[in-house]
This record gives structure tokens, C-alpha cells and sequence, in this order.
């Protein structure tokens, strides 16, 4: 690999920032714990040196969901956690299907999955499909995220094993979970994909401004015995 070529390609080309800002009071799903910011150190007090605690969940924000966060360890192959995932995982050539015209509450079909590849090119093993629903247009700071948190799109069943059958390594949305609410509660993609060590990917940004294909990286923490961890998403192109 010539590393002077490759820095001089990422260099002369765009990097679009895919992830929400991690902050106090932002959207999360409703049985994870929030995010919480203190002061612990400031030269502002007489220290030398400005320091925060960070308190939060796995599953706030921009993050990865590995298997373990839905396949238990009765399933001890499939049970991965997130520092068992390799870093190459998510990094790969991104797909951007454009979603923004489905109402809320509605699922991704497999058929408009391989519409879109009919116009576009195939889907092939290893890709990152990242699905714009246009949703990030709701985040917004408590009390401003109710929005967000309803009725979002998703992506069906159908969709889902289709993009097991293509061997992709990672699906991502730019709302909170690619299952749609109803989903959640009668038949989600989640352990589905994650049995399969499909990445799932939540609350991505800005997918309005990617082009059908790009690179895609982003490096979870490597948290000991976790079921996901943030990520800091980015596209080149």
C-alpha cells in the first residue's frame, strides 16, 4: 500500500461527519439510560486542567449494536461482544439508499432494495447499506425529541434477509432502530441480523449529502464484555 497515495486521495476529496453530537438531554430509546456530562476538574476551580466524568449507555447516540446486545450467551458462538468485533468490520464501502420518500411508520422492502440495485449496481459482500429515511430532521434536545421518537420508518424482514443472503457486513439508519415501533413489538430484524454478526448501526446524520457509493469508517470503543458501543461515523468520497 502506497500511504502517500491513499492520504493524498482522503485528503483531496470530502469527509462528511455522519454522527449526532453526544450531549446531555438528547434522544435515546426509552429503556436506556441517558447521557450525563460533569465537571469534574477545571482550572476554572483552581486545578490545572479541565476534565468531565461521562456517564452514558452502550446504546446512546451515533453507535453500533454488536450481537451480544440481542443474542444471549445460550448461543455462545453468535454471542459476540463488541470488542471481539474486528475494526475492519466497519470499514468498507458504504451504499446510500435513498429512503425519504416513505411515511412514517412504514418498512423497506426487499423489492425496493433490489429496485435500487437494478439502477445503482448489486449490493455485494462486505458493504455497509446505510438506509435515509430523512429522520435525523427530528433529533432534537428534551422536550424538542418527541418526533424522533415516533413512529419512525424501518426496514422489513424481507429487506433484512435479503442483505444476509448478499453477506453485507453492516446495516445503518439515520433514525433509532431500523425496526419500525410496531416491529419491535411483533417481529423485529435485530436478532435476526445479529445472529448472522450483521452490524446494526443507529442515528446516523446528514445521509442526504452522501452519493450512492463512498468509504464508510467508524471505530467502536473497545469496551470489555459490550453489547455496543458509539461510534464516530464518517464517509469519504
Amino acid at each position: 500500500m502506497d500511504v502517500e497515495q491513499l492520504l493524498g486521495a482522503l485528503r483531496g476529496g470530502r469527509l462528511v461527519d455522519l454522527s449526532q453530537t453526544l450531549e446531555e438531554h438528547m434522544p435515546n430509546y426509552p429503556t436506556h439510560s441517558k447521557v450525563f456530562h460533569n465537571l469534574w476538574g477545571s482550572y476554572w476551580h483552581g486545578g490545572r486542567s479541565l476534565t468531565y466524568q461521562l456517564v452514558m449507555n452502550e446504546h446512546n447516540g451515533t453507535h453500533v449494536d454488536a450481537p451480544a446486545h440481542f443474542i444471549s450467551d445460550a448461543q455462545p458462538e453468535a454471542h459476540v461482544t463488541i470488542e471481539r468485533v474486528p475494526p475492519a468490520r466497519l470499514v468498507g464501502r458504504g451504499a446510500r439508499l435513498d429512503c425519504r420518500n416513505m411515511s412514517a411508520g412504514a418498512t423497506v422492502s426487499r423489492e425496493f432494495v433490489a429496485a435500487w440495485e437494478r439502477t445503482h449496481a448489486s449490493l455485494r459482500e462486505g458493504d455497509i447499506v446505510l438506509f435515509n429515511f430523512g429522520w435525523s430532521r427530528y433529533w432534537g434536545l428534551r422536550p424538542n425529541e418527541k418526533l424522533y421518537l415516533e413512529n419512525w420508518p424501518g426496514v422489513s424482514m424481507d429487506a433484512a434477509q435479503y442483505l444476509i443472503e448478499k453477506s453485507v457486513a453492516a446495516l445503518g439508519v439515520d433514525s433509532l432502530s431500523p425496526d419500525s415501533p410496531e416491529a419491535l413489538k411483533t417481529n423485529p430484524i435485530h436478532p435476526v441480523l445479529l445472529e448472522k454478526e450483521v452490524l446494526i448501526v443507529e442515528n446516523l446524520c446528514r445521509l442526504e449529502e452522501l452519493p450512492d457509493f463512498f468509504l464508510f469508517v467508524a471505530l467502536p470503543l473497545k469496551i470489555r464484555g459490550g453489547s455496543g458501543s458509539p461510534i464516530r461515523a464518517v464517509a469519504f468520497f
